[in-house]
Protein backbone atom coordinates (compact mmCIF):
# COMPACT_ATOMS: atom_id res chain seq x y z
CA UNK A 1 0.00 0.00 0.00
CA UNK A 2 2.77 2.15 0.91
CA UNK A 3 4.76 1.35 -2.38
CA UNK A 4 1.90 2.21 -4.44
CA UNK A 5 1.18 5.21 -2.73
CA UNK A 6 4.99 6.62 -3.06
CA UNK A 7 4.68 5.64 -7.00
CA UNK A 8 1.43 8.04 -7.17
CA UNK A 9 3.02 10.45 -5.22
CA UNK A 10 6.46 10.21 -7.21
CA UNK A 11 4.33 9.72 -10.55
CA UNK A 12 2.50 13.12 -9.26
CA UNK A 13 5.94 14.80 -8.73
CA UNK A 14 7.76 14.15 -12.20
CA UNK A 15 4.17 14.86 -13.57
CA UNK A 16 4.31 18.51 -11.89
CA UNK A 17 7.91 19.04 -12.78
CA UNK A 18 7.65 17.69 -16.52
CA UNK A 19 5.07 20.94 -16.92
CA UNK A 20 6.77 23.26 -14.78
CA UNK A 21 9.35 22.27 -17.27
CA UNK A 22 7.45 23.11 -20.32
CA UNK A 23 5.80 26.33 -18.70
CA UNK A 24 9.44 27.77 -18.60
CA UNK A 25 10.41 26.45 -22.05
CA UNK A 26 6.93 28.28 -23.39
CA UNK A 27 7.96 31.71 -21.49
CA UNK A 28 11.43 31.46 -21.86
CA UNK A 29 11.25 30.95 -25.83
CA UNK A 30 8.13 33.65 -25.76
CA UNK A 31 5.13 31.45 -26.82
CA UNK A 32 3.02 33.87 -24.86
CA UNK A 33 4.28 36.75 -25.43
CA UNK A 34 5.10 37.34 -29.24
CA UNK A 35 5.14 40.74 -30.49
CA UNK A 36 5.22 42.22 -26.97
CA UNK A 37 8.02 43.71 -24.82
CA UNK A 38 10.61 46.76 -25.14
CA UNK A 39 12.05 45.40 -28.42
CA UNK A 40 8.44 45.52 -29.66
CA UNK A 41 8.07 49.37 -28.16
CA UNK A 42 8.99 51.72 -31.05
CA UNK A 43 6.03 50.32 -32.98
CA UNK A 44 3.73 52.23 -30.17
CA UNK A 45 5.90 55.27 -29.69
CA UNK A 46 6.46 56.37 -33.44
CA UNK A 47 5.27 59.71 -33.19
CA UNK A 48 7.71 60.64 -29.96
CA UNK A 49 6.54 64.17 -28.74
CA UNK A 50 7.48 67.64 -29.83
CA UNK A 51 10.16 68.04 -27.20
CA UNK A 52 12.08 65.52 -29.25
CA UNK A 53 13.21 68.32 -31.56
CA UNK A 54 14.35 67.53 -34.88
CA UNK A 55 15.03 64.05 -33.83
CA UNK A 56 11.03 63.17 -33.70
CA UNK A 57 11.12 62.03 -37.61
CA UNK A 58 13.60 59.74 -36.35
CA UNK A 59 10.86 57.52 -34.24
CA UNK A 60 9.41 56.90 -38.19
CA UNK A 61 12.76 55.84 -39.92
CA UNK A 62 13.47 53.12 -37.74
CA UNK A 63 10.24 51.25 -38.65
CA UNK A 64 11.08 51.22 -41.94
CA UNK A 65 11.28 48.22 -44.30
CA UNK A 66 15.12 46.86 -44.15
CA UNK A 67 16.62 43.38 -45.10
CA UNK A 68 16.12 40.73 -42.33
CA UNK A 69 15.34 43.35 -39.91
CA UNK A 70 19.18 43.85 -39.90
CA UNK A 71 18.03 47.77 -39.53
CA UNK A 72 21.22 48.89 -41.35
CA UNK A 73 21.19 52.39 -40.21
CA UNK A 74 22.95 55.41 -37.88
CA UNK A 75 21.87 58.98 -37.87
CA UNK A 76 23.58 62.37 -37.04
CA UNK A 77 22.13 64.89 -35.76
CA UNK A 78 23.24 68.37 -37.14
CA UNK A 79 21.92 71.87 -37.36
CA UNK A 80 18.46 71.50 -39.17
CA UNK A 81 19.39 68.44 -40.85
CA UNK A 82 19.90 64.82 -40.37
CA UNK A 83 22.86 62.59 -41.97
CA UNK A 84 21.82 59.00 -42.63
CA UNK A 85 24.77 56.43 -42.24
CA UNK A 86 24.98 53.05 -43.41
CA UNK A 87 26.19 51.16 -40.10
CA UNK A 88 27.79 48.24 -42.22
CA UNK A 89 29.11 46.23 -39.64
CA UNK A 90 25.08 45.19 -39.52
CA UNK A 91 25.34 43.29 -42.63
CA UNK A 92 24.37 40.26 -44.29
CA UNK A 93 27.82 39.21 -45.93
CA UNK A 94 27.80 37.23 -48.86
CA UNK A 95 23.91 37.72 -49.09
CA UNK A 96 24.21 41.44 -49.80
CA UNK A 97 28.32 41.51 -50.86
CA UNK A 98 27.55 45.07 -52.33
CA UNK A 99 25.56 45.93 -49.56
CA UNK A 100 22.67 46.92 -52.48
CA UNK A 101 20.14 45.97 -50.04
CA UNK A 102 21.38 47.25 -47.03
CA UNK A 103 20.65 50.49 -48.62
CA UNK A 104 17.75 49.57 -49.97
CA UNK A 105 16.61 49.59 -46.56
CA UNK A 106 18.20 52.93 -46.08
CA UNK A 107 16.35 54.50 -48.52
CA UNK A 108 13.07 53.32 -46.88
CA UNK A 109 14.03 54.39 -43.50
CA UNK A 110 14.56 57.98 -45.57
CA UNK A 111 11.06 57.48 -46.86
CA UNK A 112 9.93 57.36 -43.65
CA UNK A 113 11.75 60.16 -42.51
CA UNK A 114 10.20 62.51 -44.79
CA UNK A 115 6.94 61.64 -44.13
CA UNK A 116 6.93 62.08 -40.63
CA UNK A 117 8.87 65.43 -41.05
CA UNK A 118 6.16 66.58 -43.13
CA UNK A 119 3.61 65.34 -40.92
CA UNK A 120 5.63 67.39 -38.18
CA UNK A 121 5.80 70.96 -40.09
CA UNK A 122 9.26 70.36 -41.62
CA UNK A 123 10.23 70.40 -45.40
CA UNK A 124 13.05 67.64 -46.19
CA UNK A 125 15.10 67.94 -48.66
CA UNK A 126 16.86 64.41 -49.52
CA UNK A 127 20.17 64.11 -51.13
CA UNK A 128 21.61 60.67 -51.44
CA UNK A 129 26.02 60.10 -51.58
CA UNK A 130 27.19 59.68 -54.83
CA UNK A 131 28.87 56.80 -55.91
CA UNK A 132 28.95 52.86 -56.76
CA UNK A 133 28.50 50.00 -54.18
CA UNK A 134 31.95 48.23 -54.29
CA UNK A 135 32.05 44.39 -53.17
CA UNK A 136 32.38 43.20 -49.67
CA UNK A 137 33.64 47.02 -48.24
CA UNK A 138 34.60 47.56 -44.43
CA UNK A 139 32.23 48.18 -41.18
CA UNK A 140 33.32 51.74 -40.63
CA UNK A 141 29.81 53.41 -40.98
CA UNK A 142 29.54 55.66 -44.12
CA UNK A 143 27.09 58.20 -44.98
CA UNK A 144 23.72 57.28 -47.47
CA UNK A 145 21.83 60.24 -47.71
CA UNK A 146 22.01 64.00 -46.47
CA UNK A 147 18.30 65.44 -45.51
CA UNK A 148 17.92 68.75 -44.59
CA UNK A 149 14.85 70.34 -42.63
CA UNK A 150 13.12 73.66 -42.78
CA UNK A 151 9.77 74.63 -41.01
CA UNK A 152 6.86 74.06 -43.16
CA UNK A 153 3.10 74.44 -42.62
CA UNK A 154 2.62 70.50 -41.11
CA UNK A 155 0.96 68.41 -43.89
CA UNK A 156 -0.27 64.83 -43.22
CA UNK A 157 -0.24 61.87 -45.64
CA UNK A 158 -2.13 58.26 -45.30
CA UNK A 159 0.95 56.81 -45.47
CA UNK A 160 2.13 58.48 -42.24
CA UNK A 161 -0.64 57.12 -40.46
CA UNK A 162 0.42 53.51 -41.95
CA UNK A 163 3.98 53.55 -40.89
CA UNK A 164 3.03 51.69 -38.02
CA UNK A 165 0.66 49.61 -39.16
CA UNK A 166 3.20 48.12 -42.53
CA UNK A 167 4.66 44.84 -41.31
CA UNK A 168 6.49 41.89 -43.93
CA UNK A 169 3.45 39.55 -44.46
CA UNK A 170 5.53 35.98 -45.24
CA UNK A 171 2.43 33.64 -44.31
CA UNK A 172 -0.17 32.76 -47.06
CA UNK A 173 -1.83 34.83 -49.49
CA UNK A 174 -5.25 34.72 -50.97
CA UNK A 175 -4.60 33.30 -54.30
CA UNK A 176 -8.31 33.54 -55.49
CA UNK A 177 -8.13 37.54 -54.49
CA UNK A 178 -7.15 39.49 -57.29
CA UNK A 179 -5.94 43.10 -57.02
CA UNK A 180 -7.50 45.66 -59.31
CA UNK A 181 -5.52 47.31 -62.79
CA UNK A 182 -6.87 50.51 -60.67
CA UNK A 183 -4.99 49.71 -57.47
CA UNK A 184 -1.69 48.76 -59.53
CA UNK A 185 -1.88 51.58 -61.57
CA UNK A 186 -1.93 54.18 -58.38
CA UNK A 187 1.00 52.24 -57.13
CA UNK A 188 3.19 52.74 -60.28
CA UNK A 189 2.10 56.40 -60.37
CA UNK A 190 2.86 56.97 -56.90
CA UNK A 191 6.86 55.46 -57.23
CA UNK A 192 7.60 56.11 -60.75
CA UNK A 193 10.20 58.34 -61.41
CA UNK A 194 13.45 59.19 -63.51
CA UNK A 195 15.11 56.77 -61.24
CA UNK A 196 13.00 54.04 -60.85
CA UNK A 197 10.43 51.69 -62.74
CA UNK A 198 8.03 48.89 -60.93
CA UNK A 199 6.44 46.31 -63.16
CA UNK A 200 3.64 43.91 -61.84
CA UNK A 201 3.35 40.57 -63.63
CA UNK A 202 0.03 39.49 -62.63
CA UNK A 203 -0.54 36.87 -65.86
CA UNK A 204 -0.60 33.55 -64.15
CA UNK A 205 2.01 31.75 -67.04
CA UNK A 206 3.94 34.87 -66.47
CA UNK A 207 3.81 34.67 -62.68
CA UNK A 208 4.62 31.55 -63.12
CA UNK A 209 7.70 31.99 -64.51
CA UNK A 210 9.15 34.47 -62.56
CA UNK A 211 8.11 32.27 -59.45
CA UNK A 212 9.78 29.47 -60.60
CA UNK A 213 13.07 31.98 -60.79
CA UNK A 214 12.47 32.92 -57.30
CA UNK A 215 11.96 29.17 -56.30
CA UNK A 216 15.62 28.15 -57.95
CA UNK A 217 17.27 31.05 -56.60
CA UNK A 218 16.35 30.03 -53.32
CA UNK A 219 17.44 26.42 -53.80
CA UNK A 220 20.96 28.16 -55.04
CA UNK A 221 21.04 30.35 -52.13
CA UNK A 222 21.00 27.23 -49.73
CA UNK A 223 23.47 24.99 -51.71
CA UNK A 224 25.64 27.98 -51.24
CA UNK A 225 27.54 27.19 -47.09
CA UNK A 226 28.25 30.92 -46.93
CA UNK A 227 24.90 32.25 -47.65
CA UNK A 228 23.32 29.71 -45.83
CA UNK A 229 25.37 30.87 -42.81
CA UNK A 230 24.89 34.63 -43.11
CA UNK A 231 21.41 34.35 -43.51
CA UNK A 232 21.33 32.08 -40.52
CA UNK A 233 22.74 35.13 -37.86
CA UNK A 234 20.11 36.90 -38.25
CA UNK A 235 17.67 34.37 -37.53
CA UNK A 236 15.80 34.70 -33.08
CA UNK A 237 14.45 32.04 -32.13
CA UNK A 238 13.67 33.07 -28.64
CA UNK A 239 12.11 35.55 -25.96
CA UNK A 240 16.22 36.42 -24.78
CA UNK A 241 17.66 36.38 -28.16
CA UNK A 242 15.03 38.90 -29.14
CA UNK A 243 15.68 41.10 -25.97
CA UNK A 244 19.35 41.02 -26.44
CA UNK A 245 19.76 41.91 -30.13
CA UNK A 246 16.44 43.82 -31.05
CA UNK A 247 16.43 42.93 -34.63
CA UNK A 248 16.66 39.64 -37.13
CA UNK A 249 13.64 37.57 -38.48
CA UNK A 250 11.77 36.13 -35.52
CA UNK A 251 9.53 32.85 -35.69
CA UNK A 252 6.70 35.07 -34.70
CA UNK A 253 7.07 36.87 -38.60
CA UNK A 254 8.20 33.96 -40.57
CA UNK A 255 4.58 33.16 -41.67
CA UNK A 256 3.31 29.60 -39.73
CA UNK A 257 0.04 29.08 -39.03
CA UNK A 258 -0.45 29.86 -35.05
CA UNK A 259 -0.18 26.15 -33.95
CA UNK A 260 3.01 25.62 -35.62
CA UNK A 261 4.75 29.53 -34.43
CA UNK A 262 3.78 27.22 -31.10
CA UNK A 263 5.48 24.74 -31.99
CA UNK A 264 8.25 25.94 -33.26
CA UNK A 265 9.14 27.79 -30.06
CA UNK A 266 8.33 24.71 -27.61
CA UNK A 267 10.63 22.51 -29.81
CA UNK A 268 14.35 22.69 -30.42
CA UNK A 269 15.45 24.83 -32.74
CA UNK A 270 15.98 23.39 -36.15
CA UNK A 271 19.59 22.28 -37.69
CA UNK A 272 20.78 24.82 -40.32
CA UNK A 273 19.99 22.20 -43.36
CA UNK A 274 16.43 21.60 -42.22
CA UNK A 275 15.71 25.55 -41.85
CA UNK A 276 17.02 25.97 -45.16
CA UNK A 277 14.71 23.18 -46.55
CA UNK A 278 11.31 24.61 -44.63
CA UNK A 279 12.41 28.11 -46.49
CA UNK A 280 12.50 26.49 -49.72
CA UNK A 281 9.04 24.77 -49.05
CA UNK A 282 7.39 27.78 -47.89
CA UNK A 283 8.66 30.01 -50.75
CA UNK A 284 7.68 26.92 -53.37
CA UNK A 285 4.26 26.03 -51.97
CA UNK A 286 3.18 29.21 -50.16
CA UNK A 287 4.55 32.51 -50.90
CA UNK A 288 4.92 32.11 -54.78
CA UNK A 289 2.22 29.70 -54.94
CA UNK A 290 -0.58 32.07 -53.42
CA UNK A 291 0.82 35.44 -54.63
CA UNK A 292 -1.80 36.72 -57.18
CA UNK A 293 0.91 39.46 -58.31
CA UNK A 294 4.61 39.81 -58.19
CA UNK A 295 6.38 42.65 -58.78
CA UNK A 296 9.96 43.73 -60.20
CA UNK A 297 11.80 47.31 -58.82
CA UNK A 298 13.65 48.56 -61.59
CA UNK A 299 16.55 51.08 -62.09
CA UNK A 300 19.31 52.35 -64.48
CA UNK A 301 22.38 50.65 -62.45
CA UNK A 302 21.21 48.50 -59.35
CA UNK A 303 24.97 49.34 -57.87
CA UNK A 304 24.61 53.35 -57.80
CA UNK A 305 23.86 54.07 -54.73
CA UNK A 306 21.74 57.05 -55.37
CA UNK A 307 19.90 54.78 -57.18
CA UNK A 308 19.29 52.08 -54.51
CA UNK A 309 18.95 54.61 -51.93
CA UNK A 310 15.84 56.26 -54.32
CA UNK A 311 14.23 52.38 -54.83
CA UNK A 312 14.37 51.92 -51.63
CA UNK A 313 12.30 55.05 -51.00
CA UNK A 314 10.10 54.21 -53.81
CA UNK A 315 9.58 50.19 -51.84
CA UNK A 316 8.78 51.83 -48.64
CA UNK A 317 5.74 53.99 -50.63
CA UNK A 318 4.33 51.30 -52.40
CA UNK A 319 4.40 48.96 -49.28
CA UNK A 320 2.64 51.92 -47.36
CA UNK A 321 -0.20 52.34 -49.95
CA UNK A 322 -1.01 48.70 -49.89
CA UNK A 323 -1.56 48.72 -46.49
CA UNK A 324 -3.49 51.84 -46.53
CA UNK A 325 -5.76 49.76 -49.09
CA UNK A 326 -5.19 46.46 -46.83
CA UNK A 327 -2.89 44.69 -48.85
CA UNK A 328 0.36 42.30 -47.84
CA UNK A 329 3.38 42.48 -48.95
CA UNK A 330 6.88 40.90 -49.13
CA UNK A 331 10.09 40.67 -50.61
CA UNK A 332 10.99 37.69 -52.86
CA UNK A 333 14.47 39.28 -54.19
CA UNK A 334 16.45 35.61 -53.84
CA UNK A 335 17.08 36.67 -57.79
CA UNK A 336 18.95 39.82 -57.49
CA UNK A 337 21.01 38.18 -54.55
CA UNK A 338 21.50 35.34 -56.67
CA UNK A 339 23.06 37.74 -59.44
CA UNK A 340 24.96 39.75 -56.40
CA UNK A 341 26.66 36.54 -55.58
CA UNK A 342 27.79 35.79 -58.76
CA UNK A 343 29.05 38.89 -59.50
CA UNK A 344 30.91 38.75 -56.15
CA UNK A 345 32.33 35.17 -57.11
CA UNK A 346 32.99 35.93 -60.94
CA UNK A 347 30.74 32.84 -62.42
CA UNK A 348 28.40 33.35 -65.05
CA UNK A 349 24.56 34.68 -64.42
CA UNK A 350 21.32 33.65 -65.81
CA UNK A 351 18.93 35.21 -63.09
CA UNK A 352 19.42 38.91 -65.08
CA UNK A 353 18.79 38.21 -68.50
CA UNK A 354 15.58 36.00 -67.19
CA UNK A 355 14.28 38.94 -65.16
CA UNK A 356 14.55 41.38 -67.46
CA UNK A 357 12.40 39.86 -70.15
CA UNK A 358 9.19 40.57 -67.66
CA UNK A 359 9.79 44.35 -67.86
CA UNK A 360 10.47 45.10 -71.30
CA UNK A 361 12.60 48.10 -70.67
CA UNK A 362 15.52 48.61 -72.65
CA UNK A 363 18.26 50.26 -70.35
CA UNK A 364 17.02 49.12 -67.16
CA UNK A 365 17.78 46.08 -64.71
CA UNK A 366 16.32 44.53 -61.36
CA UNK A 367 16.86 45.11 -58.46
CA UNK A 368 13.82 44.46 -55.93
CA UNK A 369 11.23 41.46 -56.64
CA UNK A 370 7.87 41.48 -54.23
CA UNK A 371 4.79 40.08 -54.20
CA UNK A 372 0.99 41.39 -53.10
CA UNK A 373 -1.52 40.15 -52.00
CA UNK A 374 -4.94 39.60 -49.54
CA UNK A 375 -3.20 37.74 -46.63
CA UNK A 376 -4.57 35.30 -44.75
CA UNK A 377 -3.46 36.10 -40.83
CA UNK A 378 -1.60 39.70 -40.27
CA UNK A 379 1.72 40.14 -39.47
CA UNK A 380 3.13 40.39 -36.36
CA UNK A 381 5.64 43.31 -36.04
CA UNK A 382 9.22 42.90 -36.12
CA UNK A 383 11.90 43.64 -33.27
CA UNK A 384 13.48 47.46 -33.10
CA UNK A 385 16.30 48.80 -31.49
CA UNK A 386 15.55 52.15 -29.74
CA UNK A 387 15.94 55.16 -31.38
CA UNK A 388 19.14 56.18 -28.72
CA UNK A 389 20.77 53.09 -30.05
CA UNK A 390 20.61 54.48 -33.75
CA UNK A 391 21.61 58.03 -32.93
CA UNK A 392 25.52 58.86 -33.72
CA UNK A 393 27.88 61.80 -31.81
Amino acid sequence: MQTRRALVIGGAGAAALALAGLGYRAWDRGVWSGGEGPAYSPWSDWKGKSADGIKRPLRAAILAANPHDTQPWLFKIGENAITVFADRARNLGTFDPFRREMHLGLGAAVENLVLAASAFGLAAEVVPTDGMLSPSPGDTPAPAAHVALAPTRAARDTLFDAIPNRHTNRGPYRADQTIGRESLRRYADLITSDAVRVVFVEDKHARGELGALIVEATDRIIGDPQMSADSARWLRTGRRDIAAHRDGVTIDTAGLSPLMTVASKLLPDMDAKSADGYWLSMTRDTQVLTAPVLGILLVRDRLDMRGAIQAGRAWQRLHLAATVEGLAAQPLNQPVECIDRNAMVGKADSFGAAIVKFAEAPGWEPTFIFRLGVAERAATPSPRRALNEVLRT
